[in-house]
């Protein structure tokens, strides 16, 4: 008698069996459908066997997989330029290489793709309500809706979970996210991170993949779990938010939702056909994961000898794992963590230490609300009111091209530098031509303007530090300088000269140009001040605010195209003395010049104050 057995896999369709007689054929089921048709010899006995249910995740896995090698077979081809090799601008792990190029050149899955995975979840889904306490069902589920766009969707399927630990609330933490609702996003991983274990709380906190070598130096210092690290990773968190005017930290809770997203890819396959390593991992928590995937048009052929499958014989070869396949992250993306300059001394910052492509870029984020990051056109200046700072900000984003009908959302925001807190005003619906201005402890400050349109994903900032100008030592000190557009009379108070404020300091020579400032702790007795006020070409000889502060004081003492002086009293009564002048600078030519206004107190000393300002034509 001969035994033949199939495994649940076969496809008893396409089997011609011929059997002699008296042969016993002995299947097992569910592999035996209504559709299958076997052809036995006369006087054959056929056994039909039933075999257990398939478990749910069992089934999940094998439709996860088929889909998985359903969207490598059907991949657009990339048109890009492939890396590789010595080529490799970044080297991940032995097999990996990554580029950033900042565009899109992967075209969008084919719509039999979408509807495969629709197929999928339609499965998933009806195998996660059999088994909602499944890690892995619900953790896929939560994948494709995500991937599918459907971040709402996902969050149900995490707030239906009930597996054990802290796993439903990292699910609804990666939705919450993904849905742009990032302060209940950073609530639910915090309650991921209390129920863990220290060393996996010290696994998911853990900075270094971000840092570039110099920062990383200062964080490793510290031990985790110390309250000296904790303070480190709270600082980095808080000052690498791409917009601080917004509720919730969203670089953390992206740091955590790629830290879920690994957790997906463990144990379940990918359109990568290599199988999940520490590679990838490193990977996807630098770059975020894959949003578009391509075929880059070369293959690795049929490898010389297959791996054994289940039941120890050769698998039959797929070709969709010879397919070299392209994942491309959220783009554009920007630096994640700033540089260790600024995390150092963010008050000292200037602009250009803000960029967010300024190397080395060791990971990268895309904020949902920002595909366009843009420089803010803009003027600020700082007042002093006691130990307050007042900062008054001027912008101006009527001319930015895309946002003409969206609703826009303003945010002035200064921070010490020194802890994660600061002060803030935001306003929601502003105008796109306005003014902006916010208190904070006197003294050097991290200033962050943002102008948002969400609906355009269109964010417009300025971020660097302020400080007051200098005045060690002496007792009368000046605020910034404020440009205006004359009025027909002279602003007495700053609240009165911000209406007419410049949005830039780009200034036309043929309009004559209104300067406010103050001064502070003058004898309200009344003493004599000599101001000077002179306007001359500024080349960038010397680097930095005090070198253009020599150049412009060497200038004063020579000739110069526009300069007034002007004998004065201080204010009489009070220890403030606001001013006020209007200059013609129809002299000046286009190009970039210093202002500097110097004031000699009562011929004891001189404090001074400065501003650039960009002449362009009429």
């Amino acid at each position: 008698m001969t035994l033949l057995a199939f495994s649940r896999r076969s496809a008893l369709a396409a089997a011609l069996l011929v059997l002699a007689p008296a042969t016993v054929l002995r299947c097992l089921s569910p592999a035996v459908s209504a559709q299958d048709t076997v052809r036995v010899a006369p006087g054959t006995v056929v056994v039909v066997e039933s075999l257990p249910p398939e478990d749910p995740r069992t089934t999940g896995q094998r439709a996860q997989a088929e889909f998985e090698r359903f969207r490598r077979l059907n991949l657009p081809e990339f048109r890009g330029k492939v890396f590789s090799g010595k080529s490799c601008p970044e080297p991940v792990g032995m097999n990996w290489c990554y580029w950033y190029d900042g565009g899109s050149l992967i075209a969008a899955e084919l719509p039999t793709v979408v509807e495969s995975r629709e197929r999928l979840l339609g499965r998933l889904d009806s195998l996660g309500t059999a088994q909602p306490g499944d890690n892995w069902i619900g953790g896929q589920r939560v994948r494709y809706l995500i991937e599918a766009g459907r971040p709402l969707d996902a969050l149900k399927v995490a707030e239906q979970c009930t597996a054990f630990g802290w796993w439903c609330d990292a699910l609804a933490g990666i939705a919450l996210h993904e849905a742009g609702r990032y302060a209940e996003s950073e609530s639910r991983y915090e309650k991921v991170l209390a129920a863990m274990g220290p060393r996996e709380r010290c696994t998911w906190r853990d900075l270094t993949p971000y840092l570039d070598d110099d920062t990383r130096r200062q964080y490793i210092r510290h031990a985790c779990g110390t309250a000296e690290r904790e303070a480190f990773e709270a600082r980095a968190w808080w000052f690498s938010r791409t917009r601080y005017g917004m509720a919730g930290n969203d670089s953390r809770t992206e740091h955590y939702s790629r830290l879920t997203y690994v957790e997906f890819l463990r144990d379940a396959a990918s359109a990568h056909s290599r199988g999940f390593d520490e590679s990838e991992r490193e990977m996807t928590v630098r770059f975020g994961w894959n949003r578009r995937w391509a075929r880059d048009g070369t293959s690795r052929g049929a490898p010389a000898e297959m791996p054994l499958g289940p039941d120890g014989r050769p698998q039959r070869y797929d070709p969709s794992l010879s397919i070299n396949v392209i994942g491309q992250e959220a783009t554009p993306a920007y630096r994640f963590i700033p540089p260790s300059e600024v995390l150092t001394s963010p008050a000292s910052s200037d602009s250009t230490e803000w960029a967010v492509q300024l190397p080395p870029v060791v990971a990268r984020y895309h904020p949902k609300y920002a595909s366009r990051l843009l420089m803010l056109e803009h003027q600020q200046a700082l007042f002093r009111r006691g130990d307050t700072a007042l900062v008054v900000l001027a912008y101006d984003v009527s001319k930015v091209p895309g946002i003409a009908f969206s609703r826009l959302d303003g945010a002035l925001v200064l921070t010490p530098g020194t802890r994660p807190s600061g002060q803030a005003t935001t306003v929601r619906g502003i105008a796109p031509k306005g003014t902006m201005t916010v208190r904070a402890p006197w003294g050097p400050l991290l200033m962050s303007a943002e102008i948002a349109a969400d609906s355009a994903s269109t964010l417009v900032r300025a971020r660097y530090g302020i400080r007051p100008p200098f005045a060690i030592g002496a007792r009368v000190s000046l605020s910034d300088l404020l440009f205006y557009t004359p009025y027909g009379t002279f602003p007495a108070t700053v609240e009165e000269a911000l209406p007419h404020a410049l949005a830039t300091q780009k200034v036309r020579a043929d309009q004559p140009i209104g300067i406010y400032w103050e001064a502070y702790n003058t004898n309200p007795v009344g003493e004599r001040m000599t101001i000077s006020l002179v306007i001359a070409p500024d080349d960038a000889e010397e680097p930095g605010r005090l070198g253009r502060a020599a150049r412009a004081l060497r200038l004063a003492r020579g000739s110069s195209p526009v300069s007034v002086t002007i004998e004065d009293m201080s204010a009489r009564g009070a220890p403030t003395s606001p001013r006020a002048v209007q200059l013609d600078i129809s002299t000046l030519k286009p190009g970039d010049y210093l202002v500097q206004l110097e004031v000699d107190v009562a011929g004891q000393y001189v404090i001074r104050a400065d501003r650039r300002i960009t002449v362009v034509q009429p």
